[in-house]
């Protein structure tokens, strides 16, 4: 169960980078929630569809992953060239580095909640910063 968990978020994963929004219809429960926050699978496509129009050159890496039961634990960094508005800031062509923490649950095949911590107050800053 903890592989067949694990295959699912890198299936998410592939999906991002990819921009495989249709997957996501199979990966994520209608109910899925960010940090308590009822989202949805459209809430994913949408997120997808801004870190794309934000970044060009997005690249994924997995550094670490831990599941456990209906948990999965990711460690990740994505990295891109900053080319669109991101969080207000307009673009800079910047080499951004995000850094974050998920911590999913996965009920029956689906994504159904992912509770995160990432380092985007930063990465705003460091764009800020002589732009």
């Amino acid at each position: 169960m903890t592989e067949d968990n694990k295959a699912i978020v890198r299936k998410w994963v592939e999906a991002w980078v990819g921009r495989d929004l249709a997957l996501l219809d199979q990966l994520f429960a209608p109910n899925y929630s960010v940090n308590g926050r009822l989202i949805g699978v459209e809430g994913v496509k949408q997120a997808v569809q801004f870190l794309h129009a934000a970044l060009s050159g997005v690249s994924v890496e997995l550094n670490e992953m831990v599941a456990e039961g209906d948990k999965v634990v990711a460690r990740w960094t994505v990295r891109g060239v900053h080319t669109g508005d991101f969080m207000g800031v307009p673009p800079t062509g910047k080499e951004v580095e995000l850094k974050g923490i998920n911590i999913y649950e996965v009920v029956e095949g689906k994504i159904v909640a992912n509770h995160e911590q990432t380092n985007v107050p930063e990465v705003i800053q460091s764009l800020k910063v002589d732009s």
